[in-house]
Formats: structure tokens, C-alpha cells, sequence
């Protein structure tokens, strides 16, 4: 798929490790099941997008950090036993109090965890993408699901693994069962970043901060310094994760928008002032 301007080809292999257009590249490509309808507005136009058939289960589960230190064999099998489904915008993976019965992997889209709190106030503890897994602690301890898992886009492939496969494999092979305690360490790293963002002071400075890290986890950077980042949240969803109320993230957005610091997209997020927002997140 071609967006206009110079047709310059440069293929990238397994695309789903998805490349927005980071600085100096000119083109890339995609594997399916992939919204390259929406993915084309990341791009400018001298862009040249390709879509390749999607890699097998196997070859993306290879990929997730969480299972780094599997051997073929083992891999084999816990490709051969996952289920793939696709879950729509605002259904659950889960909610709270359900007993895990697989790992999760995000393939394609985001995932957020929402924990309700007092006065019925829901509150966002993490977002996750490709490859992350997510509800690791209770899948390994056994445990109920603290909190719901709702996909945050417009869908979720989500890829499950058997919990007593995974389990298994993890005691006879150390390196696996080592990979899965380093995941659940970075999901507590995700609630301490959680924390950085609520304790960053006023509103503009923990919406700051959350912009700041979502850029860090998911942003590109073009030619023009512009950064894209493409988390397409709502004013609510913004809101929720920084503890405040809609109309107050109304207008910190549209004050930025205002000074040229943040430009909502339908796809998410442009930076236009790193160093405004890093002002404005108290980093200076």
C-alpha cells in the first residue's frame, strides 16, 4: 500500500513488531491481521506500507519476552496448545475475582487493566501491547484476578496459553521459569510507574508524566522531531489514569493543544514539544 511521494521499498521482517515510522525510515511492513487504514495516518506521505502474511503462532510466541529460554520442543508445544481469539472494544478478558486458567498474550492491540475503587471511581493500572502478557502473578501463584482486563482498542488478538502446560514446562526448563518471574517483576515496575505518575503533583504534571511514558513504551520519532504515539485514548480513559476528573483533562489537552505541545489524533498522540512537555511534567 502505497500513501504518495517517492516509492522507495525497504522491507522489515516480521512486522509485527510494529515500526510507526521511526526516525529516518521510509517505508514498512505489516503482517495481518493489521488496520492498515489506520496505521497509513502514522505515516507521511512519501511512505510505502506492505502487508505480508502474519507469522505462525510459534514464530510470535518466540517473541514475547516472557518465554525467553524456552527450548524448540517446549515451544512446540505451548504453540500447538494456545488459542487465538479476537475480543472488541470495551469487552473483557476477564474481571475481577475470575481464577486464571491460561497466560494471556496481547498479538495485536492494547489491553487495560482497570481496578474500580471507591465511590465507583475506576482507575487504570496499566496499559499493555504486543508481545506483553498480562495477569502473570496470578496465572504463576494461582490466585483470582485482581482487577478487569477491557481492550482498550478498537480489537485484541489475544493468544492463551494452558496454565498447567505453562506451568509444567516452566519447572523443567529454569530458563523459562526464570523469563516469567523477570515478566511479573516488570508488571510490579508498570505499578510503580503508575505510582510516579499519581505523585507527580498537579494534574498537568501527572498527565505529563503519562504522556512522558508513553512515549518512552511506545512512541516513534519522524524526521520533522515530531513524536508519534499511537494509543488512541478518550478524554475518560486519560482521566482515569491520572486520577482526576473528564473535565479537567479536557482542558489541560486543550491547552496544550492550544500552545502546540500535544495534538490528539484518531490514533493517538503527536508530541510537537518534547521539552514543553517535560516542563510541564516537572523534569526540567
Amino acid at each position: 500500500m502505497h500513501r504518495g511521494g517517492q516509492k522507495t521499498a525497504l522491507t522489515l521482517p516480521h512486522s509485527e513488531e510494529v515500526v510507526h515510522g521511526r526516525k529516518g525510515i521510509k517505508s514498512a511492513t505489516f503482517a495481518c491481521p493489521v488496520a492498515v487504514h489506520e496505521i497509513g495516518l502514522l505515516f507521511p506521505p512519501d511512505f510505502v506500507l506492505v502487508v505480508q502474511c502474519p507469522m505462525s503462532i510459534k514464530e510470535f510466541l518466540t517473541r514475547v519476552p516472557a518465554l525467553q529460554g524456552a527450548s524448540p520442543e517446549v515451544m512446540e508445544r505451548l504453540a500447538k496448545a494456545a488459542t487465538t481469539r479476537t475480543v472488541e472494544h470495551g469487552h473483557y478478558l476477564w474481571h475481577s475475582g475470575d481464577v486464571p486458567v491460561a497466560l494471556t498474550v496481547v498479538r495485536t492491540g492494547l489491553v487495560k487493566i482497570v481496578k474500580l475503587a471507591q465511590q465507583g471511581r475506576k482507575t487504570i493500572c496499566g496499559l499493555f501491547g504486543a508481545p506483553d502478557t498480562v495477569g502473570d502473578a496470578p496465572v504463576l501463584h494461582g490466585s483470582p484476578y485482581p482487577a478487569d482486563a477491557i481492550v482498550a482498542t478498537p480489537e485484541v488478538q489475544r493468544v492463551d496459553i494452558p496454565r498447567d502446560l505453562l506451568l509444567t514446562s516452566a519447572a523443567d526448563e529454569p530458563q523459562l521459569g526464570l523469563s516469567l518471574a523477570r515478566s511479573v517483576q516488570q508488571k510490579l515496575n508498570t505499578l510503580m510507574a503508575k505510582i510516579d505518575v499519581l505523585s507527580a503533583g498537579s494534574v498537568e504534571a501527572r498527565l505529563a508524566t503519562l504522556l512522558i511514558q508513553l512515549d518512552e513504551r511506545f512512541g516513534d520519532e519522524f524526521d520533522d522531531g515530531t513524536i508519534r504515539v499511537p494509543v488512541a485514548l478518550s478524554r475518560q480513559e486519560l482521566a482515569d489514569l491520572v486520577s482526576t476528573s473528564f473535565e479537567t483533562a479536557i482542558r489541560a489537552m486543550t491547552k496544550w493543544e492550544r500552545e502546540g505541545i500535544v495534538e490528539t489524533t484518531a490514533t493517538g498522540f503527536t508530541i510537537r514539544n518534547r521539552a514543553g512537555l517535560r516542563h510541564a511534567a516537572g523534569c526540567d
